[in-house]
């Protein structure tokens, strides 16, 4: 795959152009196709020479046309992603803000809660955080709100982590450093994360970044007879990656030890499989 055209290379290329001096023709027409510009349209009249290689000089080339291309790629969006993905390369720029959805025994109906790029927090109209977040991974989990709040007495959670806020984490995403603000609302945030090697990753980015309240990886307790009965083994890069997460997150401790142990992982829909039948998931 071609690399992508930047924005300071395009407009050498129509200063090349307006001045008839040689450029690059694959370049030209890579970056027509990367904006959508009509690229024939532009040359329609111009003539072509050729200098040497893939170095062309195009004479008498449309300049009220080439003004209008230099015009679209000189402006900028205060957004940076909106401004690169003129230059079809909006995966190059970080979002401008970040969403979490929400749910709770107090408001069993999902709720989006935004924070933009200046930490700014925008929930729904009277709605307010609960002392305790609860943060997992899956869908399924989240979905099921009565079946995650079930399973939390068996994680060693008290009573008062009902009324805890349930976010749906949709795998990494909860990693993003722009949700730092919303995460600092609680007092405690347990994480309901796959007993994997993905799962303590995530832990452990957040647990690094610091400024947070007290994290706690959840697991119930018999998770070493779930992980035993897992036909799920862990790899040896896996095994390298979890003995460093372990090693300096105390929160990743306890179930990334268990499956450095055991050897085996699990994802987090399977707690809501008794533990005999764990051995069938995949």
């Amino acid at each position: 795959m071609a690399r992508r055209i930047s924005r300071s290379q395009l407009l050498g290329y129509l200063d090349k152009l307006s001045r008839e001096e040689p450029l690059p023709e694959p370049k030209l027409h890579q970056v027509a196709a990367q904006l959508g510009l009509p690229i024939d349209q532009l040359l329609a009249n111009a003539t072509r020479s050729h200098i040497r290689r893939d170095l062309v000089r195009w004479s008498g080339v449309d300049q009220e046309a080439l003004a209008q291309w230099q015009r679209v790629a000189g402006e900028r969006h205060e957004v940076a992603r909106v401004d690169q993905s003129l230059m079809g390369n909006s995966h190059g720029a970080r979002v401008s803000g970040a969403m979490v959805c929400l749910r709770s025994v107090r408001q069993p109906h999902p709720q989006v809660v935004l924070v933009n790029d200046q930490g700014e927090i925008s929930a729904a109209p009277g709605s307010t955080p609960a002392a305790r977040l609860i943060i997992v991974e899956n869908l399924e989990n989240f979905l099921s709100l009565d079946g995650t709040l079930s399973l939390l007495p068996a994680c060693g959670l008290s009573p008062a982590w009902q009324e805890a806020d349930i976010l749906y984490g949709s795998g990494n995403s909860i990693t993003n450093s722009l949700l730092t603000p919303f995460l600092q609302q609680y007092q405690e945030i347990g994480c309901l994360f796959d007993p994997d090697p993905g799962g303590i990753r995530m832990c452990d980015t957040l647990h690094q970044r610091g400024g947070l309240p007290a994290l706690y990886f959840l697991a119930p307790g018999d998770l070493r007879e779930r992980l035993s009965a897992s036909t799920r083994e862990l790899n040896m890069k896996q095994r390298q990656q979890l003995a460093i997460h372990i090693r300096r997150s105390p929160p990743c401790a306890h179930v990334g030890g268990l499956i450095h142990t055991t050897g085996k992982h699990l994802e987090q829909e399977t707690y809501f499989l008794p533990v005999s039948t764990t051995e069938t998931t995949q």
